[in-house]
């Protein structure tokens, strides 16, 4: 039991491959070899592997195909006859991102026969963080491979599958999504015995247009699942109205922090401090008592998820309550580094107005008597909402921090919702600049300093400054 690393040689014979595509293996005379591995990338080609040529707006893999085989390729995967003999077998299909999907579904469906448990996870925020959650509970009794760093979408769930070791007894993959369909075709692929859906907030919803139709979205991974168990928080309004509406399609099971009446699983005495957050979980008469070494409401909420998933691939709830105590969350996700009196909290890998204002609560515990101050950058995807969440989002800061300093597309809501357009900038330098400069005024005073943002704003570049004058580098 454990959580395992990716195998990137896989096995799969050339002829399989083919006939799981339904295409005709050509330049071949014996289809009886074996590919060692799959690449959609020349520069990660080794010997042995199948390369699959992706294509898209600004690229075209079809034209590495030699290159690919020269690197050691054995198969390629095109949707265009190649301009050159690449010199090894090849295989032409209309769509290379979708013969990639396919091949990971048969392989997905060949481990599940052999006895895999499968779990999904999905939602609007939080989303990686209950997946390395749930692979860590289950990890405790069984050897776990879960999704690693973005690989949540139609390219990255065919590679977690294709990269999963052949002892996993537990997979865990994440899906993301911006748009209505795309968690449908990623469930297809994965096909999970369980899922969990983490909440319905407002992330993308300028491209969905509403909660409901967000909703609507993330309830899409039940059209790979044939029965089995949705897991919900009850205390997100939307997924709690659920159970009705599926009744015939899943078993749902809710959790609650907040004492909902409809969960089986739930969670009170919660106690939270400047280092962890204790708390007694409760289910079906029993009890167990969880140290999270994470602060923050949301992470109680988060936790449960994962306890619930343990418990619904048969683990005990001590055995999944005590699996959490020492959880450690992913890069660029609360990380926190102590540098003299100030304390820097790295979360920017990804931001949304939940997962911002949850943040900002959880640092009110972490900070403790120092100077509270954000350093935030633009919430991306939000279409006509972008302006109102800005102005709350900065609005909060103003009742929540002792400074805050913002930057991107919506600065100007930033401060208006804040008060003050003197640490609001269209530009991340001048971000970096003012923030730098009062960093440097605070002497030894204690300061916590909460860095997030949208991971297109590359927010780690103001911790890198940050850090930078704290050392005194």
């Amino acid at each position: 039991m454990g959580l395992l690393s990716e195998q990137p040689d896989i096995r799969m014979q050339a002829a399989e491959i083919a006939e799981v595509l339904g295409a005709e293996l050509k330049n071949c005379a014996d289809a009886s070899f074996s590919a060692a591995g799959f690449s959609t990338d020349t520069r990660t080609i080794t010997k042995g592997n199948c390369f699959i040529a992706l294509k898209g707006e600004n690229f075209n893999g079809n034209l590495y195909a030699k290159q690919a085989a020269e690197k050691g390729a054995a198969l390629c995967i095109l949707s265009e006859e190649p301009a050159a003999d690449p010199t090894v077998p090849y295989i032409i299909v209309p769509d290379t991102v979708k013969a990639y999907g396919a091949i990971a579904h048969h392989v997905m469906l060949q481990r599940k026969a052999n006895g895999l448990r499968v779990i999904g996870i999905t939602g609007s925020s939080g989303k990686t963080t209950v997946k390395d959650m749930t692979a860590h509970v289950l990890a405790a009794k069984y050897n776990t491979f879960a999704t690693s760093g973005n690989h949540n979408n139609h390219i990255g769930v065919p590679y977690t599958i294709l990269h999963m070791p052949e002892q996993t007894e537990a997979a865990v993959i994440e899906m993301g999504m911006n748009h209505a369909g795309e968690i449908d075709y990623l469930t297809h692929i994965a096909v999970p015995d369980h899922a969990v859906i983490t909440n319905i907030g407002t992330a993308h919803i300028g491209n969905l247009g509403s909660q409901e139709n967000i909703l609507k979205a993330k309830l899409e991974i039940l059209n790979g699942m044939d029965g089995g168990c949705l897991i919900v928080p009850a205390d997100d309004p939307l997924l709690r109205a659920q159970s009705e509406a599926l009744a015939d399609r899943v078993t749902l099971r809710y959790s609650s922090r907040c004492g909902d009446a409809k969960a089986e699983l739930t969670a009170d005495n919660i106690a939270e401090s400047a280092d962890d957050t204790k708390f007694t979980v409760r289910y079906q008469g029993e009890f167990a008592s969880v140290i999270l070494p994470m602060t923050g409401l949301h992470n109680v909420t988060d936790a449960l998820l994962a306890i619930h998933a343990g418990l619904v691939c048969g683990m005990t709830l001590s055995e999944a309550a005590d699996a959490l105590a020492d959880f450690v969350p992913g890069a660029m996700r609360s990380e926190r580094v102590q540098i003299g009196s100030s304390l820097v909290i790295r979360d920017f890998y990804n931001a949304n107005p939940e997962a911002m204002a949850a943040a900002l609560n959880g640092m009110q515990t972490i900070a403790g008597n120092s100077k509270k101050i954000a350093v935030l950058g633009n919430m991306n995807e939000l279409g006509d909402f972008a302006t109102d969440r800005h102005r709350e989002l900065g609005a909060l800061c103003r009742e929540l921090t002792d400074a805050a300093f913002f930057c991107g597309d919506n600065y100007k809501d930033f401060a208006e919702g804040f008060g003050t357009a003197g640490t609001a900038f269209a530009e991340q330098s001048e971000l970096i600049a003012a923030l730098t400069e009062f960093a440097s005024e605070q002497g030894d005073a204690p300061c916590c300093y909460l860095i997030k943002g949208s991971r297109g704003l590359h927010m780690e570049r103001a911790d890198e400054a940050l850090e930078t004058l704290l050392r005194g580098e």
